[in-house]
């Protein structure tokens, strides 16, 4: 098997800043296409000014741009505009972030460039996409995920939401999913040899996150009543372990639940039955102490032999580290001013059956 970069040949001009488009067009690099990340000096991307920096720049910024070929223009200027367009009559795929009729101002509306370029894919990344009443509003992270009722589904004992440690709307709803929009965009073009336009909106995306909930909310029980895989089971949660640390028990079906039992020597814990392994039903207070028992590793290495899905909770460096991540070559080694810093890899592995 011979793995491939399935967007070679393919040209994009990224107009995108800050998390969701960038990171996004960092993969769609990965998978062969060449990129080009057009700034203009008017509103260069701001994630360049964050910290830590590597010179001038920050670490996120090279993270996910060092792949990409940089052009800073000023595409408002007559001179500007000539070698935009340019580009865009030899680009198979635009991208841009910005808020509605931004892009019409500029003279790079969807109707401008398809006239240059009449088989241009052309996506449109926002908050809340190119119509609805909240088209023109700002947005972040943090707002779709309210408004989505992710959120809200994210409470702690108190029953405050609690904002993640990471950015689930920018990256599953934007980064993600523009993959997804890129290549139905080349296959549509493909198919019916025209422009296609593709609006892609963060808040549209992230909803489908919350699937379980909605079905369980239309079927007439409240997820928050039975919250089942947010920490309403023993058999599905977090546990801390002798040294500090936190291990994570995803022993959902019953068969691996009962092979979890069969390792720590509890036959009295098995059951056939589901509902008895709901917080409150099981005492949640003899596996908290039972973890407590060994050290995080020493249950990673007790687990080996077992098919329970028991898994160590790690860290960012951990994560860097460990075996599987190495085999899976998720990460590379980039080197930007002299420095080493590890760049994500294409998410998706493609192959081909020639050796």
């Amino acid at each position: 098997m011979k793995q491939i970069k399935p967007l070679k040949e393919i040209r994009v001009l990224d107009f995108t800043r800050l998390l969701p488009g960038p990171l996004g067009t960092h993969f769609l690099s990965e998978m062969g296409a060449e990129v080009i990340k057009v700034e203009s000096p008017k509103r260069l991307d701001y994630t360049r000014f964050y910290q830590p920096k590597m010179g001038d720049t920050s670490v996120l910024f090279h993270l996910m741009n060092n792949n990409k070929e940089s052009l800073q223009i000023d595409y408002e200027s007559s001179e500007g505009k000539k070698l935009i367009h340019q580009k865009i009559k030899e680009t198979d795929i635009l991208i841009e972030q910005f808020r509605p009729g931004a892009m019409a101002s500029f003279g790079l509306s969807f109707e401008d460039v398809k006239k240059l370029n009449p088989k241009i894919v052309y996506i449109s990344i926002t908050g809340y996409g190119q119509t609805g009443a909240l088209k023109d509003k700002a947005g972040h992270d943090l707002n779709y995920l309210a408004l989505s009722g992710l959120l809200d589904l994210n409470k702690d004992e108190r029953g405050k939401p609690v904002i993640p440690g990471f950015q689930i709307a920018d990256i599953a709803g934007g980064s993600y999913m523009l993959l997804s929009a890129c290549t139905s965009g080349l296959l549509a073009q493909q198919r019916e040899q025209q422009a296609q336009y593709i609006d892609l909106s963060l808040l549209d995306a992230v909803i489908p996150l919350g699937a379980i909930a909605h079905g369980m909310d239309q079927g007439g029980v409240s997820y928050k009543d039975m919250p089942i895989l947010s920490g309403g089971l023993v058999n599905y949660n977090v546990y801390a372990c002798k040294d500090a640390t936190w291990i994570a028990l995803g022993a959902l079906e019953l068969k691996f639940w009962n092979s979890f039992c069969e390792m720590v020597a509890k036959p009295d814990w098995k059951t056939s039955n589901e509902a008895q392994l709901i917080d409150g039903f099981f005492d949640k207070e003899k596996l908290e102490a039972l973890f407590k028992e060994k050290t995080r590793d020493e249950w990673v290495s007790m687990a080996k032999e077992y098919d329970i899905c028991l898994s160590p909770i790690l860290s960012q460096k951990e994560v860097l580290q460990q075996a599987h991540t190495k085999d899976r070559g998720v990460f590379k080694d980039t080197s930007v001013k002299e420095k080493t810093i590890k760049t994500y890899a294409s998410p998706f592995k493609v192959y081909t059956n020639e050796d």
